[in-house]
């Protein structure tokens, strides 16, 4: 996946989560929809095989650990997205 489709990816992914945790959020704790966007951003990774280390061009030997890590990532929103890819352009 060339890098700009990666982080378009990436921060759609993010802003679906996002809306989907404003919804949850309506009808369930602030604590638990913090948990559910988390899952929703897990699920959507393993879903469509979508993970941030090998999206910046990283190699692993255990994939679940890269759709895990970036769900999380994805769920706290495209604020840790952006953070993260000025990071890597350094």
């Amino acid at each position: 996946m060339e890098p700009l489709n990666a982080l378009q990816t990436l921060i759609f992914m993010s802003v679906v989560v996002e809306a989907l945790a404003a919804i949850f959020h309506r009808f369930i704790s602030k604590q638990a929809s913090e948990l559910v966007s988390i899952l929703v951003g897990i699920t959507l990774c393993f879903a469509y095989k979508v993970g941030i280390f090998t999206t910046l061009g990283m190699e692993t030997s255990y994939p679940f650990v890269d759709y895990i890590v970036s769900g999380i990532i994805i769920a706290q929103g495209s604020r840790a997205l952006s953070q993260l890819f000025k990071v890597r352009q350094k």
